[in-house]
């Protein structure tokens, strides 16, 4: 399947279990943490570009952001948000009136220090715990939250506990889970059907290890990933490859720019998607999510 097939419902769909494999073993998963993984950035740095990227979601807009420096940091969040720099469609509503108050709220906590902001947020001990520190940030909700405590332990290396993931699980994952468990992405799916797709993701996948270090099982945090962009695909709006694609395209187009930045992030980026076996259907029997035999 390639871009130029995306369409309203994908009425052929490739195997749940061959999707999840493919966007694992091409780091289609999430290939940004897998560039910021490679990249050794400082910790300054690191920390910089993840408050800039959890605002505006494109790795070019925020690698010319914190590229400027510690002191320039706002003066560029500004910059952007006065030229309308690409953002990424997660944060497609991170424009005008809602994100300006949204950093004037930032630049107001800690003397306006992105990396003690990100501090703020990150240094926790569960994803309970990270998603309420963030939420009581102007303009970051549940599913931020869930972003910044999966970065905090994948990309930041910190020991987050997911062990109890689906009270803070978001909307789009749930109907995921609605579309594993029902075939349906919009039928109601109480907390123990909820807690049975997780338990039959840990399984089905339990061959793979977590990018981008690859140190530890998969687990939730991998399957709500691989159920999201599943959703997607299934409907007709993601192919595997695609965020691979789009962030390379966006970090290019930042190097294009001068951003050296964005030009040794997109070195580290994972090669574009290519196939190595030939996909295998789904036999059209629900609950989608199946141990394997």
């Amino acid at each position: 399947m390639s871009g130029s097939g995306l369409t309203k419902h994908n009425n052929n769909p490739v195997s749940f279990l061959y999707f999840g494999d493919e966007l694992i073993r091409s780091e289609d998963l999430d290939p940004v943490y897998v560039a910021l993984a490679r990249a050794n950035l400082d910790d300054a740095l690191l920390k910089r570009m993840l408050l800039a990227y959890w605002c505006y979601y494109s790795m070019g807009t925020a690698s010319r952001i914190a590229e400027a420096g510690g002191h320039k940091f706002f003066d560029m969040m500004w910059k952007a948000w006065a030229e309308k720099w690409p953002h990424g469609f997660e944060r497609r509503y991170f424009y005008g009136e809602s994100a300006k108050q949204s950093i004037q709220f930032l630049q107001s906590q800690f003397n306006g220090y992105a990396e003690r902001i990100v501090d703020d947020m990150t240094y926790h001990s569960t994803v309970h715990e990270i998603v309420e520190a963030v939420k009581r940030y102007r303009g970051f909700g549940v599913w931020m939250g869930w972003k910044i405590a999966d970065m905090s332990e994948r990309v930041l290396g910190y020991d987050v506990d997911f062990s109890d993931p689906v009270p803070v699980m978001y909307g789009d994952v749930i109907k995921g889970m609605a579309l594993m468990y029902y075939g349906d992405k919009n039928h109601d799916i109480g907390v123990e059907e909820r807690n049975l797709v997780v338990n039959a993701l840990n399984k089905d996948f339990s061959h793979w290890t977590a990018p981008p270090w690859y140190d530890r099982q998969f687990n939730a945090q991998e399957g709500e990933t691989v159920l999201c962009k599943y959703k997607a695909y299934f409907y007709g709006e993601y192919y595997i490859g695609k965020d691979i694609a789009e962030v390379s395209h966006g970090l290019s187009f930042a190097a294009k720019q001068g951003c050296d930045l964005a030009g040794h992030l997109l070195a580290c980026m994972p090669e574009l998607y290519k196939p190595v076996t030939k996909p295998y259907k789904y036999n059209g029997s629900w609950p989608h999510v199946s141990v394997r035999g």
